[in-house]
């Protein structure tokens, strides 16, 4: 219930945040303590107003104005869903998001900049009937599109049909499309073909394990198919930022910087180079598309696992294997039963350093319905809907059920190894040695350990977390990596950009070469295992459908959500603990991922 509005205007879009007024209530204050109230505008470069009010207070319902709309009200989210109520005490920082309509006898003209992962649109009032002022159309230079320059604006998507802003009219509310032309730095033939001559091409291949003996072949190999086009100078060694925009990335840790990046997206369409998101795994490469825009060349997979000793299998399934967490469940706590006077049994084990808490610790929420956050595609923004009750059931099953299996008084009498970041060794020493029946590999350079061994035997995690039937159940959280363009290579020209992008479509379509390290490739035409290196082929044809690989949203906060929040911060720490209640704690990580998206 709204108890009053204070009436200010907006005397431009950006404010001056310093100088504006405080505004509030009568004072409740605790102690002089104060806290942050910010109004966001909420459209195409507005800007937004903070004020501090006493701890206890209550906010002010502000009557911002903007030319040609009328404020509808305030919300607590930017897609405007769930209205604030001004009559509640304020006592932590609170964002709120105007919502705005156009007056009556008024149309809402909207340019769209037509391309992924542009910015927001623009949208202006205008007379119904009217014609719209070209001076409200944005300028080419906040139009700025990699390789691209404005052609003009259309009544359709595909800009076929031109807006002729002398004679056009406006009936109602109405969307205008940028359309745009390639930049002529570029030399092409008479096809409009890109002319390569010698283009060099500096490839960084970071110095961390993940397939750059495979990208230095890749190199090798395009180099002699492209002598005398294109040259690609693969090294780990990162000489000169400015001279090196293609760059072998962890999608995840990319993403944190994602506006340090070009869109792949951009880059492809100045190469004339072709693609479709479903040329990858749906669910594999969701880290690699931030708001739209491919961000990276998705090229290569860590999968997680489960490894088992097949004697004990045998001795406590008959063989079979678990197919939900209730069969997995029991099988453990039989087989716990069974070795109980073998002080050091486990009967599942895992570690907990980076390679668990980076993807597979997100395991049960997945499949459990809880995913951490979700992009709203229609609102462009990043979203938990851990408020909707049916999925904080599904978070409270998920940490129940991951504590069952590891926690120090799991139901199932499980463990936690203490293994470096990138290996499993005593986890899976364990299980080799018959102290444990079963423990997850974390990552794939952990894949020596297994191959080969006639006792070990493999099965994916899908299902394994929980007993529903939903197709989140088969989910499995994947390490990805892929190549991305640094636009801070200030030393790089388009066409070497455009070399780049050749190169990387290159190894993307030649990804099964991976297999030799124990990758496992996203792209759906490099994963017939028939093409897989002889040495993993038996192994990753076990480890899980490359359909069931699924990564969280690419989003700057992602990593930092999934990793230090959601694993850090609470899983891990949770395995330790004697006594849990899973309700408190799925609230807690609710609180702390909203507060991360919202703030």
């Amino acid at each position: 219930m709204k108890k009053f509005r204070i009436a200010a205007t907006l005397l431009s879009t950006v404010f001056a945040i310093g100088t504006a007024p405080v505004l509030l209530t009568a004072c409740n204050g605790q102690n002089g303590a104060k806290v942050e109230v910010v109004y966001h505008l909420n459209y195409d470069d507005a800007g937004e107003r903070k004020v501090n009010i006493p701890a206890g207070s209550t906010a002010v319902d502000w009557n911002a104005t903007r030319d040609g709309f009328k404020l509808k009200d305030w919300y607590t989210d930017k897609a405007c869903k769930k209205e604030y109520d001004f009559s509640k005490k304020v006592n932590g920082k609170l964002n709120l998001y105007a919502d705005w309509t156009v007056y009556e006898g008024k149309a809402a003209v909207t340019f769209n900049y037509n391309y992924p992962g542009s910015r927001s649109p623009f949208t202006v009032s205008v007379d119904k009937g009217g014609k719209v002022a070209e001076r409200y159309a944005p300028t080419a230079d906040k139009v700025s599109r990699l390789g691209m320059k404005l052609d003009g604006w259309y009544k359709d998507a595909d800009c076929t049909q031109k807006w002729n802003f002398e004679t056009d009219t406006v009936s109602g509310d109405t969307t205008l499309y940028a359309g745009y032309t390639v930049n002529n730095d570029i030399p092409r033939n008479s096809k409009g073909e890109i002319i390569y001559e010698n283009v060099q091409v500096n490839f960084w291949l970071a110095n961390n394990g993940k397939g750059q003996a495979i990208f230095a072949k890749l190199a090798e190999q395009f180099n002699k198919e492209y002598e005398g086009k294109i040259h690609i100078n693969a090294t780990a060694n990162l000489a000169d930022q400015k001279t090196f925009a293609l760059r072998l990335q962890s999608t995840p840790e990319k993403s944190v910087n994602e506006n340090t990046y070009y869109s792949v997206s951009d880059i492809y369409a100045m190469a004339g180079i072709e693609y479709s998101l479903d040329d990858w795994y749906e669910g594999a490469v969701r880290d690699s598309v931030y708001k739209g825009a491919l961000t990276s060349v998705p090229m290569l997979a860590s999968v997680p696992y489960v490894v088992y000793n097949k004697t004990l299998m045998q001795k406590y399934s008959g063989g079979k294997l678990p197919a939900n967490y209730s069969e997995l469940s029991a099988v453990l706590k039989k087989a716990y039963e069974g070795e109980k006077n073998n002080a050091d049994f486990k009967s599942i084990m895992t570690n907990t350093g980076w390679t668990f808490k980076e993807a597979t610790s997100a395991a049960a929420f997945l499949q459990n319905g809880a995913e951490y956050y979700t992009y709203d595609e229609d609102n462009a923004l990043f979203m938990s809907d851990w408020n909707k009750s049916e999925v904080r059931q599904g978070a409270e099953t998920a940490l129940e059920n991951m504590y069952n299996l590891f926690g120090v008084n799991g139901d199932c009498h499980g463990g936690t190894g203490t293994d470096g970041e990138y290996e499993d060794a005593l986890t899976v020493k364990a299980v080799k040695n018959g102290n444990a029946l079963m423990c997850l590999v974390n990552y794939a350079s952990s894949n020596d350990l297994i191959n080969g061994n006639e006792n070990l035997g493999v099965m994916p995690l899908s299902n394994l977390f929980t007993d529903s039937t939903d197709a989140d159940a088969a989910r499995i959280p994947v390490h990805t990596f892929g190549l991305a363009f640094y636009n801070g290579a200030t030393n790089v020209s388009n066409i070497q950009l455009t070399a780049g992008a050749v190169f990387a479509d290159y190894c993307s379509k030649h990804s099964e070469m991976f297999t030799e390290e124990g990758w496992y490739p996203v792209r759906k035409s490099c994963t017939d295992t028939e093409k897989f290196d002889a040495k993993y082929k038996d192994l990753l044809k076990q480890i899980g459908n490359p359909e069931n690989f699924y990564t969280f949203n690419g989003y700057t906060a992602g990593k930092r959500i999934v990793n230090t929040i959601c694993a850090e911060k609470f899983i891990v720490p949770m395995l330790t603990e004697r006594e849990l209640n899973f309700a408190q704690k799925a609230a807690e990580m609710s609180e702390s991922i909203g507060f991360e998206i919202n703030n």
